[in-house]
């Protein structure tokens, strides 16, 4: 009877660990910067920055400080859609290749557009 309970221990901590595994490979060393601002110009702060890696499941969500700065930190390698939003505004995506994770890329800096 001892084996069997090893046996399924076992599997039970399979079960846990390769669908966390799997999930997280999205993740890396990888950083995407940038600013956020309105048509006029000012900075938005507390903007909603949705981070998803192309074919992976997981998502990433940051904000954007008091002066529109952003950063999306520990992202892996590959194409990354950005999607900007907070209400009243209309929401703006963008894609990012990041060609090697720790490959240093210009800041992506976006205009939101009031709603009408």
């Amino acid at each position: 009877m001892r084996p069997a309970v090893r046996y399924m221990a076992l599997i039970a901590l399979m079960l846990v660990v390769i669908p966390t595994a799997s999930s997280a490979q999205f993740r890396g060393l990888g950083r995407i910067t940038g600013t956020v601002s309105e048509e006029g110009g000012g900075p938005l702060g507390n903007v909603s920055i949705r981070a998803t890696l192309s074919g992976e499941d997981g998502v990433i969500e940051e904000k954007s400080d008091d002066r529109g700065a952003w950063a999306v930190a520990g992202v892996a390698k590959g194409e990354w859609h950005l999607v900007f939003q907070i209400a009243g505004y209309v929401p703006v995506g963008a894609k990012v290749q990041l060609p090697a994770e720790l490959t240093r890329i210009a800041p992506i800096n976006v205009v939101l557009k009031r709603v009408k």
